[in-house]
């Protein structure tokens, strides 16, 4: 079957595809089935810990889920690209992230601040200093694991810095490894292998960073959650293991990938959370993915219908804007219970469509113009 394209922002519709064969697992133009809506999960993971309980919901795991499949996408449109144009722009790459990421952000940070000088609160200037700048994880990274962190609504942009600084460095790799997906896989392999490696090393030299986000929140302890997602993406582009890939995809392996996750986050050892769980759920999330892209089901079902996709679509203005809701819902009123939870997943959501048709929309057709293509919501 063949998937009919279709742009960003208009309305959804139910796929009829909603898995990759696999003639279509290397990389090639047009929407993967199943990846908004697999964003979709992971931001709504994400709010429910933001409003509701971080006991309950762990927003960690929302993350985790957006950086590999970050990764997949990222390297997938740069296998994509040097199939059409015979070549990988550096300087492309670069100007589609930029447009991408920066003018929510931007905008974000400046109407946080704008709202403090309002208000008459003290700033603490290197809090937006370290989102624009991309340093938020190792401003934020000393700071105690429980109880509040910062002084403004920024923390959660810690995210951003760590895909950005790996962003930094995979072009210029993919330059040397180009057509070469073994090379790609095994240079992945050994990254997750030694940030496993470093995170084991520093907690045993340094036990007091346990209590800490150290190893949450810093490039080189979480960079292997994007590179799950790019092994993933090597993997596709070789017949050998595009056909490993389809015997592991089953509603089992998605299972037994949910179980796994679950086991990693019932274990509250310090050692083992801070450590040897990052690459459990790694490697588990991975699996996941790879039953969802390539066998269909009704998880892939529900994951194509219009809800799913379109909060996929918004979900990096989402993601941004609800860091401040409760803030600003507090503002306005004074509320408490679900009717609080109400109004923040309200107001986050309603915030988020001005930002995404408002801003993020209108600047898709200068990101198309720059090579982008529709791979995702990249």
């Amino acid at each position: 079957m063949t998937a009919v394209p279709q742009e960003v922002g208009e309305a959804p519709k139910v796929s009829a595809r909603l898995y990759l064969q696999e003639a279509e697992m290397s990389a090639q133009s047009g929407r993967v089935p199943s990846l908004d809506g697999l964003r979709a999960i992971s931001v709504f993971i994400v709010l429910c810990s933001h409003f509701i309980s971080s006991k309950l919901f762990p927003g960690s795991l929302g993350v985790y889920i957006f950086f590999v499949i970050s990764g997949f996408l990222i390297t997938r449109l740069l296998i994509q690209e040097d199939k059409k144009y015979g070549k990988i722009s550096l300087l492309k790459f670069y100007g589609r992230r930029a447009m991408r990421l920066y003018p929510v952000v931007f905008v974000y940070t400046f109407f946080v601040v704008a709202a403090y000088l309002f208000l008459g609160m003290d700033i603490n200037w290197p809090e937006p200093l370290s989102v624009i700048f991309y340093f938020a994880n190792y401003f934020y990274a000393p700071m105690p694991r429980q109880g509040g962190v910062g002084t403004m609504p920024f923390e959660p942009l810690w995210s951003l810095a760590v895909e950005e600084h790996f962003y930094f460095l995979l072009p210029a790799a993919m330059l040397f490894l180009r057509r070469r997906p073994r090379e790609l896989l095994a240079s992945m392999i050994v990254i997750c292998v030694l940030c496993l490696v470093y995170r084991i090393v520093m907690a045993m030299l340094h036990p007091e960073l346990l209590d800490t986000r150290f190893f949450y929140f810093r490039t080189e302890a979480r960079i292997d959650s994007l590179a799950y997602g790019v092994a993933l993406a090597a993997m596709c582009e070789m017949p050998e293991w595009r056909g490993r890939l389809l015997k592991i995809a089953s509603p089992i392996t998605l299972v037994i990938a949910g179980l796994v996750v679950l086991g990693t986050l019932v274990w509250r050892d310090p050692f083992f959370r801070e450590t040897i769980r990052y690459s459990i759920q790694g490697c588990a999330i991975a699996a996941a993915v790879v039953s969802i892209l390539f066998r269909p089901g009704w998880v892939q079902y529900i994951l194509n219908t219009s809800p799913f996709m379109f909060v996929g679509y918004i979900s990096y203005s989402l993601y941004v804007w609800s860091i401040c809701t409760h803030d600003v819902v507090r503002y306005v009123a004074r509320l408490s219970g679900w009717v609080e939870v109400l109004a923040l997943f309200l107001v986050a959501f309603a915030m988020a469509c001005a930002s995404y048709f408002l801003l993020e929309k209108p600047l898709q057709s200068l990101r198309q113009r720059m090579g982008s293509v529709a791979l995702g919501r990249q």
